[in-house]
């Protein structure tokens, strides 16, 4: 990771920006760290590589319905926005109208329970 990327803190999914980057030795071992800082604190803290993680995180989701019915749902959600963006597609996404049946219910229903009320 470079200077000056947004990343996210797994402990508590705050925003920070990398600063700095050292590498260490202990017991032999080569180990990186990350200096962040986050937004509206001053002072900095360093965190090893595992402990942060994307701003931006994906997930894919397939549901299979019966007569090879496939749809997939692409979901980008951004914590530092806190919003969601979804892209339905198929095996063959010229035919998406042409779904029916349980599989595409089961997929809205769940699309549905990500809803911000």
């Amino acid at each position: 990771m470079r200077k000056g990327t947004k990343v996210r803190l797994l402990k508590d999914n705050s925003i920070g920006v990398i600063s700095d980057s050292a590498f260490f030795k202990l017991n032999g071992q080569k180990y990186l760290r990350y200096e962040v800082k986050k937004k509206g604190v001053k002072e900095k803290c360093w965190y090893p590589e595992e402990e942060l993680g994307p701003v931006v995180e994906h997930c894919k989701v397939t549901v299979e319905g019966e007569k090879d019915q496939v749809l997939f749902a692409n979901i980008d959600y951004n914590h530092e926005k806190g919003e969601a963006a979804i892209h339905i597609t198929g095996n063959n996404p010229i035919n998406l109208k042409e779904h029916h049946g349980y599989h595409l219910h089961t997929l809205l229903y769940m699309l549905n329970g990500m809803r911000d009320d």
